[in-house]
C-alpha cells in the first residue's frame, strides 16, 4: 500500500481516533509479511489519541498481505484483555488480496491454499462457536484491485460490514457509518424464543446468519441474535405446521413470543414478552379477502 491508498488509510485512521471518547481503547496492528502491534490497547485520552495518530503516520509498505496473521494478532489482542469493554470489534483495512493464505503465490506461503476458502482467514475465536458469539470484522477496501470477496465474505461471516474506499471523498462517510454504529449499540446478547400452543409444531426456523435452533419436540424454537443498533430492526421466518380446525373453532393459538437481551447502558438483563400469536380460523372468507 503506497502514495494514495495507504493517505487514505492514514486519513481513514485519523477519523477513527477522532470518534472515540476516553473510555474506548484501541489497538493498531500492522500487518505485511507478518503482524505486529503497532500501539497495544490504549484508552482514547487526549494523550491516548495522540499516540495513537504518531504511531499511524509511521506505518509504511512493505511486503506481502497477509490478513489471516493481521486478524489473528487482533485476536489476541481481544484475548489478552483483563478488562472487557460492553462492544468489540475489529476494523480491518486493505488494498490487495492475501498472498499467503488463499493459494497466491505469496512469499513463502505458496505452496499453503485453501482453494479461496476465505472463512479460513478469520481466527476461531472470532467466529461464532457453541456459547461464544463472533466478533465484528468491519471490512474497507481500498482501491478497486483489492479483494472484495474475501473482504465481503470476512466481514458475513463475523456479523460485520464491508465498505469499498474508492477515493478520499467517500472516507469520512464510510468510517462515520462504521463507528457511528458501534458506539450506538443499544442491546447485546438478544436471544428471541418461540414456544408452540399444542399441538403446533416449529418445521424450519429462516434466520440467514443468525444461529437458530430448533427444540427435539419441535415445540419451540429461538434465535440467538446478539447485539442491536439503535433503531436496527431484524426480522425472520417461522415456518410452523398448523393442525386442521375443528367445527367450532374461530381462532387457533399458535405461539408465545418472548425476547430477552442484556441494555449496553445498564448492564441489565430484560425480559420481553410478545403478543400470542393467533390465527383466525373462519368458516367462510369475508368478500375482501377473497
Amino acid at each position: 500500500m503506497t502514495g494514495l491508498k495507504i493517505a487514505l488509510l492514514k486519513k481513514a485512521m485519523e477519523f477513527v481516533v477522532d470518534q472515540l471518547g476516553p473510555a474506548d481503547r484501541l489497538s493498531v496492528v500492522a500487518f505485511s509479511t507478518d503482524a505486529r502491534r503497532v500501539i497495544p490497547l490504549t484508552r482514547m485520552s487526549d494523550v491516548g489519541k495522540v499516540k495513537a495518530k504518531d504511531a499511524v503516520q509511521l506505518l509504511m509498505a512493505d511486503g506481502g498481505t497477509n490478513i489471516l496473521k493481521g486478524l489473528t494478532e487482533a485476536a489476541k489482542v481481544l484475548d489478552g484483555r483483563r478488562h472487557k469493554n460492553a462492544v468489540a470489534s475489529v476494523i480491518l483495512l486493505s488494498d490487495g488480496q492475501d498472498t499467503y493464505n488463499l493459494g497466491g503465490g505469496g512469499y513463502g506461503y505458496g505452496s499453503v491454499s485453501y482453494s479461496k476458502n476465505y472463512r479460513a482467514l478469520v481466527p476461531g475465536s472470532l467466529l461464532s462457536s457453541a456459547g461464544h458469539r463472533s466478533t465484528p470484522i468491519h471490512t474497507f477496501g481500498f482501491g478497486g484491485d483489492h479483494d472484495s470477496s474475501a473482504m465481503h465474505t470476512i466481514a458475513e461471516e463475523t456479523g460485520g460490514t464491508f465498505s469499498f474506499i474508492e477515493d478520499e471523498t467517500v472516507v469520512q462517510d464510510s468510517f462515520a457509518q462504521c463507528i457511528g454504529g458501534l458506539l450506538s449499540v443499544v442491546v447485546q446478547e438478544a436471544l428471541i424464543t418461540v414456544k408452540c400452543v399444542h399441538p403446533v409444531r416449529v418445521r424450519a426456523v429462516k434466520s440467514g446468519r443468525y444461529d437458530s435452533s430448533i427444540d427435539a419436540y419441535a415445540r419451540s424454537a429461538s434465535v440467538d441474535v446478539g447485539e442491536l443498533y439503535a433503531d436496527e430492526e431484524r426480522r425472520f421466518l417461522l415456518l410452523v405446521d398448523v393442525p386442521k380446525a375443528g367445527d367450532a373453532d374461530e381462532v387457533t393459538q399458535l405461539m408465545k413470543v418472548t425476547c430477552t437481551y442484556r441494555d449496553t447502558a445498564t448492564g441489565q438483563v430484560v425480559d420481553v414478552a410478545g403478543e400470542d400469536v393467533e390465527v383466525q380460523r373462519p368458516v367462510e372468507l369475508a368478500k375482501d379477502q377473497q
